[in-house]
């Protein structure tokens, strides 16, 4: 799903008890403990001991990915389009000098530097494909990708930490075509080694699947999608399984079996996927997740989602929470050890909205820890 006005999107970072083979245990973006929820001006504790969460932001202007920083948070997230990176195949902007020596301005630089300049670590999200290497994933060759990202990461290091590989494929306008686990499988092959080749300690995430589409408008299923891509033999190529998490109009405790079309625990069904295909011992990370505010705006076939200020707020809380202190979301969360969160706000930082502070407050630290 797009981003819709003010709908939050969130990125948890889903773990198994076994370490991450290409993720070193002492990462500083994973610095940042979560504390008891205080009623008065809080304090965030570093660095986290083993099993609370750790969070990082969505910014809404470069410039304040220092804020963030400033207010305890290590890890950003940021979308890079490749055409505004490569334009021609080969002619990579951010090797290329302006007149005073500094690389020329390109949407990689730009957000590498943002990112590098607040001490914060980076989970790069590509997307956008030149149309000199097809326009989309569908028709993008599969060692393009591989050279691309193999540059992007090389010129990254050290500040990139995840890279994120395109998004909900399962629909046609994002896979640009009707959707193919298996074509996208050999795709995300060239990214991992590119990747990998560049730097093997960045973890690779697949893409997460639009949830519950039912195959309407020429569609895939998610839970088909994804057995696809097993079935294709994507497992090899990334260490981190891609998922979506949005609520709908459910509270977070909704059982998924009676939801429709999506609600929060949907991931149960995709870690159901992971698991009958041979892939317990992976982790997953949900790179959106949240609920959409109330509007004048006609939000069309999304406005059955739309929630009260109140009530998104309560329900994001309970999510991020009550459903670990109180263990309501045990299937959902427990099952699948949650252990980091990457959180947007209500709003992103850097913007203000009263009615969201309760939320505000929940995503900046003043979640209870989780016992594992």
């Amino acid at each position: 799903m797009r981003v819709l006005l003010s709908a939050v999107l969130s990125a948890l970072f889903l773990s198994t008890n076994a370490p991450l083979p290409t993720h070193a245990d002492d990462l500083q973006e994973a610095s940042v403990a979560a504390v008891p929820l205080p009623q008065d001006p809080f304090t965030i504790a570093s660095p986290r001991p083993a099993g609370h969460f750790v969070y990082g932001a969505h910014v809404s202007a470069l410039d304040h990915a220092g804020l963030a920083q400033a207010n305890g948070f290590n890890l950003v997230w940021g979308y890079v389009p490749w055409q505004q990176v490569e334009p021609h195949r080969g002619e990579f902007l951010f090797r290329k000098q302006d007149k005073w020596g500094k690389p020329f301005p390109n949407a990689l630089t730009n957000v590498v530097s943002a990112a590098a300049d607040a001490g914060m670590k980076l989970i790069l999200r590509i997307d956008e494909v030149p149309g000199w290497a097809g326009g989309d994933p569908a028709h993008l060759d599969p060692s393009d990708l591989e050279a691309y990202l193999y540059e992007a990461v090389r010129y990254g290091k050290g500040t990139i930490q995840y890279v994120e590989v395109f998004n909900e494929l399962n629909l046609p306008y994002e896979w640009g075509g009707a959707p193919d686990p298996a074509a996208y499988a050999r795709l995300l092959a060239a990214a991992y080694r590119g990747i990998k080749r560049a730097d093997p300690n960045v973890a690779v995430i697949s893409a997460a699947v639009s949830q519950r589409t039912g195959g309407v408008g020429g569609t895939m299923e998610d839970v088909d999608w994804l057995d696809g891509l097993y079935r294709a033999g994507g497992a090899t190529s990334f260490d981190l399984l891609g998922m979506h998490a949005y609520l709908g109009s459910f509270a977070p405790e909704t059982d998924p079996s009676i939801c429709s079309p999506m609600c929060f625990r949907d991931v149960e069904r995709f870690r159901d996927v992971m698991v009958r295909n041979g892939d317990a011992d992976k982790q997953a990370f949900i790179t959106e997740m949240g609920a959409l505010a109330q509007t004048s705006t006609d939000l069309g076939p999304y406005a059955w989602m739309e929630l009260a200020p109140d009530v998104r707020a309560d329900y994001l809380v309970r999510a991020l929470r009550d459903g670990l202190q109180l263990r309501l979301l045990d299937r959902a969360l427990e099952r699948a050890h949650v252990r980091e969160v990457l959180v947007q706000p209500a709003r992103p930082i850097g913007q203000s909205n009263a009615s969201t502070a309760k939320y505000r407050g929940c995503a900046q630290g003043r979640t209870p820890p989780l016992a594992m």
